[in-house]
């Protein structure tokens, strides 16, 4: 039996290496961005292909081979996850479809329609509730249990990424607000999850905000935006607790390791980054070059892995391996 990985540690991390890449490569004339999702025990992985190549494909880790378990092509396809405590996924479109899967053997099990666009999505902790973003100002709160809309808000803003709380108290919405001159102006949207009650708008001295993410913790909210900041801001205030440098110009997706001592970065270019959060240094990046491409880059559930979308439509799988 194999030796599994080292677990992910500021200081491990730091030897981060390839382990495995999963599919085949997939050549596409189009820029490519792949939106990735473990299942909560690390066996299985996924990929959206929001542009070029197969839309939606999973892998069973356990699996030696490269072949996804299984593969469709769904049009428009934004993002997907493993649902936890059941053998399904869900996936959903730019035009609002939800729909689950059959984990095992790749079968269509349901499929609702949500009545309006989507551009962004993040699914609750329990996955009982789905955050939907349309970038024109939409905002709504699916509760996937009951098939039915909690609450939805229709905001004056240009709306990028999402979160949920890992408590399922707040809702969270990076935004840009238009001024004059073509110009916007970065803002931060957080409402109470549970009513859709504003509870704070903070507007930022940048452009945009492109990526939100919470710490595991529930402390703190990270916000990235067009200025290269890593803003750290308590709840629910939205005041600045301490502020990071991005790995690059800005980033595009923010991760947190379960234990929360290292955040992963997807910034505007073909590459990842792992940054120790106590000091903001970073610990490891890695970039194929490839600008026409990009991914999210994701922690493993069991802290051992991260994965990460590569140039040519594979999946790569990095980790450290242990000493012999």
């Amino acid at each position: 039996m194999l030796t599994p990985p080292l677990l992910l540690t500021p200081d491990t991390a730091r030897h981060l290496s390839l382990l495995r890449t999963l599919g085949e490569a997939e050549l596409s004339p189009y820029s490519r961005w792949q939106w990735l999702g473990w299942d909560a025990s690390s066996r299985y992985l996924l990929s959206v292909q929001k542009q070029g190549g197969m839309s939606l494909r999973w892998w069973d880790l356990h699996s030696e081979g490269a072949d996804p378990l299984a593969a469709h092509f769904i049009s428009g396809c934004v993002a997907a996850w493993f649902l936890p405590g059941s053998q399904r996924l869900l996936s959903v479109t730019v035009r609002g479809t939800l729909q689950t899967w059959s984990i095992s053997d790749g079968r269509l099990l349901s499929s609702v329609e949500t009545g309006g666009t989507v551009s962004h999505a993040f699914l609750s902790s329990d996955g009982t509730r789905l955050l939907l973003v349309a970038s024109v100002g939409r905002v709504l709160l699916w509760d996937l249990e009951r098939r039915w809309l909690v609450w939805r808000k229709e905001e004056p803003w240009q709306l990028h990424d999402c979160a949920l709380s890992p408590d399922g108290a707040f809702a969270a919405v990076g935004a840009a607000e238009d001024q004059q001159d073509l110009d916007t102006r970065a803002a931060l949207l957080l409402w109470d999850a549970r009513t859709g009650r504003r509870i704070t708008t903070r507007a930022f001295d940048a452009r945009r905000i492109w990526a939100v993410a919470f710490t595991p913790s529930g402390e703190h909210l990270v916000a990235a935006n067009s200025s290269g900041e890593l803003l750290f801001l308590t709840l629910p205030t939205l005041e600045t607790a301490r502020t990071l440098r991005a790995p690059a110009s800005f980033a595009l997706h923010l991760e947190f390791n379960p234990e929360g001592t290292l955040l992963a970065a997807s910034p505007d270019t073909s590459a990842f980054a792992v940054i120790n959060v106590r000091d903001g240094q970073r610990v490891f990046a890695y970039s194929d070059l490839d600008d026409q491409q990009g991914s999210t880059a994701n922690f493993s559930p069991d802290g051992r892995f991260v994965a990460w979308g590569m140039d040519d439509g594979k999946v790569g799988l990095w980790g450290v391996k242990p000493k012999s």
